[in-house]
């Protein structure tokens, strides 16, 4: 039965990304499995905006930043603010790039960042999410690129080995990426100091993808981007 579910479910994200216009079927998604992979990759960022758990308590530590801007003092902030996270409680964001201006518009749950991302040329996204505290986990779901349903997802928890990565390659010039973000942890183990956090890195990395997939990689697109969040579930099953 559970078979028949998730084969229906595939079939039905593999007809929808076909009947999508060429420019929409430009991104593709793919797994990184983690920080070393990622790294591997020799990733070149533009700029990077964080979600984090830092105190949740509005009276300095901040959970909101977006910094890698200076590539001399990477971890650098350019803009940053304080922010309260719901356990539980999913928060839309949007993320803004003015590919003419540089411009960086950073929106989460109506607060606002600002920033200027350096000239270092853009085609990849990797949403990175990272949970490294028991009893806590975070998605980051409902994403859309430029409008178009991305039919994948971000999810880390701490049954695993606590951090995750989406890539979403194939992107060329201004975009807007939304979505909304998870958190959940227990009152006994509250995370603290980016423990429970998402980054959205943004830059250029080897190995993606710039092309228009052929009709197989179309069909192979839909099936990895719905079947993303399935494995990982899969996978943490079979590790408990």
């Amino acid at each position: 039965m559970n078979l028949s579910k998730n084969l229906f479910s595939l079939t039905v994200a593999t007809l929808g990304l076909l009947a999508l216009p060429s420019a929409a079927r430009a991104f593709s998604l793919s797994a990184v499995d983690n920080d070393y992979d990622f790294n591997a990759l020799n990733p070149n960022l533009s700029f990077v905006a964080e979600g984090r758990f830092g105190n949740n308590a509005r009276n300095g530590d901040y959970e909101l930043d977006i910094h890698g801007v200076d590539t001399s003092n990477p971890t650098r902030t350019q803009d940053q603010a304080n922010f309260t996270w719901t356990n539980g409680l999913l928060t839309e964001f949007s993320l803004t790039f003015d590919a003419l201006t540089r411009a960086v518009t950073y929106i989460v749950g109506g607060q606002t960042l600002n920033a200027t991302a350096n000239s270092n040329p853009i085609n990849d996204i990797f949403i990175r999410t990272r949970a490294a505290t028991a009893d806590t986990s975070i998605l980051l779901s409902n994403l859309f690129l430029n409008g178009v349903d991305l039919l994948g997802s971000s999810l880390a928890d701490n049954a695993d080995d606590g951090v995750e990565y989406l890539r979403i390659s194939g992107v060329s010039d201004s975009f807007t990426l939304t979505g909304t973000s998870l958190m959940s942890w227990t009152d006994s183990n509250m995370p603290r100091n980016s423990r429970l956090a998402y980054q959205i890195k943004v830059g250029s990395a080897d190995g993606g993808a710039e092309a228009v997939p052929e009709p197989v990689s179309i069909l192979g697109l839909a099936l990895g981007g719905s079947g993303l969040a399935m494995m990982r579930r899969k996978r943490n099953l079979q590790k408990s």
